[in-house]
């Protein structure tokens, strides 16, 4: 964490954060410079833009038995075009930076030698309204899409699409952020020839969930086999999908796994893993670690109110998106510290039990802002609460899964009054 902070408070990252429309953007000492920027961006959640803005700066600056009340230290005007000032690059830099220094402190499990990566986009309806004054309004409806390690639960890469983009697309375009040691777990809505063809050319090692109905009839027919596993051949890539992607024109060789879920569901997984390495009783834990991308969409949704952005361009979401992907990440690596604190504490446990996420994103949003700018008793406070995610955890229970409901409505934010 206080690495962080210096490299925020650091001319190299100045140079990056700097909109290239804006040269000469946070060279100047002002009320809001560019590290208390940053940490207003990582706590700012849903409500009025002026009370986050002063609620942020009072518990910054009020001194200990100072007078109650709330400080007005910098307009919602001044936060915006602060805003509009700042490169999104920098931030999914601070990411990068971010996961180098958690592979270097071994925070990233592997599994069998492999790092796990999920793969998946959701549906992102920000809370905006027609304003003739914005430039590049945001639209109404968009797609986020993120590559995310559930093992370590950080999310690896995201960016915002729109909502005509497919999956497969926006998964092409993110795939240079693979290492050689990744495994890609994809759900049901990625399977193409042409996609798994492109895959094994690039060394790309994945798991594929194909056993949709009107999926491949290679699939139907070791279905209805009744084998374990098999080698099958698909259709071979159309010549358009050639031109468009790049990949081989021959027809791809794939295995093909059955896997029975602890529901009883049939599941059918589509692999280039080797059989001698990866045996079939390994699939049904590996395929369902993906999962954590959907908790981690949701966690990001309705904790750090994603949707709930802070204006109404498209700027302002996507350095919304990125500021609160850095957050949960931030807050991921602080419950892992927590973790190993409390295995330390409690090395022997009757009942295994792990950090609550949900609880961990209130606490750094509350203690960020003295972290980041180096105010006061940093370390003490960083201490606190490691000590305070180690006492508030919640049990695991193997095997337990949460069905969605049938008729279940997704709830989006709501239009709100943003600068």
């Amino acid at each position: 964490m206080l690495d962080f902070a210096e490299v925020i408070a650091s001319p190299a990252f100045a140079q990056l954060a700097r909109h290239p429309d804006f040269p000469e953007a946070f060279t100047r000492v002002r009320k809001l410079p560019l590290p208390a920027l940053v940490a207003t961006l990582l706590v700012m959640r849903s409500g009025s833009q002026q009370a986050l803005l002063d609620t942020f700066f009072t518990d910054l600056c009020r001194p200990a038995g100072g007078r109650a009340g709330l400080l007005r230290v910098v307009s919602d005007r001044a936060f915006a075009k602060a805003r509009s000032h700042l490169h999104r690059p920098a931030l999914s830099w601070l990411n990068d930076w971010l996961l180098d220094r958690a592979e270097a402190a071994t925070l990233v499990p592997r599994w069998q030698g492999l790092r796990l990566v999920a793969a998946d986009a959701s549906v992102l309806m920000p809370a905006i309204r027609h304003c003739h004054r914005t430039r590049s309004p945001a639209s109404a409806e968009q797609r986020l899409f993120a590559l995310y390690l559930p093992q370590a639960e950080l999310t690896l890469h995201a960016e915002v699409h729109s909502a005509a983009t497919s999956e497969r697309a926006m998964l092409v375009e993110a795939l240079d952020k693979l290492l050689a040691t990744d495994v890609l777990l994809l759900d049901r809505g990625y399977p193409a020839a042409w996609l798994v063809a492109l895959l094994c050319e690039r060394g790309v090692r994945f798991v594929m969930r194909c056993d949709k109905l009107t999926g491949w009839s290679a699939v139907r027919q070791f279905l209805r086999a009744g084998t374990d596993e098999a080698q099958i051949t698909l259709n071979a890539p159309s010549p358009q999908d050639v031109a468009d992607w790049g990949c081989p024109g021959a027809a791809p060789n794939v295995r093909v796994v059955r896997n029975v879920s602890s529901t009883g569901r049939l599941r059918v997984l589509a692999t280039n893993l080797d059989a001698a390495d990866f045996p079939v009783e390994c699939f049904g834990d590996l395929y369902h670690a993906r999962w954590k991308i959907e908790e981690a969409f949701k966690r990001l949704k309705h904790r750090y109110q994603l949707e709930a952005v802070s204006g109404l361009s498209q700027q302002a979401l996507i350095v919304d998106v990125a500021a609160k992907i850095l957050a949960d990440n931030l807050a991921s690596l602080l419950c892992a510290a927590a973790q190993a604190a409390r295995q330390t504490d409690k090395p022997i446990a009757s009942t295994p039990r792990r950090c609550n996420r949900n609880f961990a994103a209130l606490a750094l949003q509350r203690i960020l802002p003295t972290v980041l700018l180096l105010v006061g008793d940093v370390l003490s406070a960083i201490g606190d609460v490691i000590a305070l995610l180690a006492r508030t955890t919640k049990r695991v229970t193997s095997g337990r899964s949460s069905p969605r409901p049938a008729n279940h409505v997704k709830p989006h934010a709501r239009l709100a009054y943003k600068g």
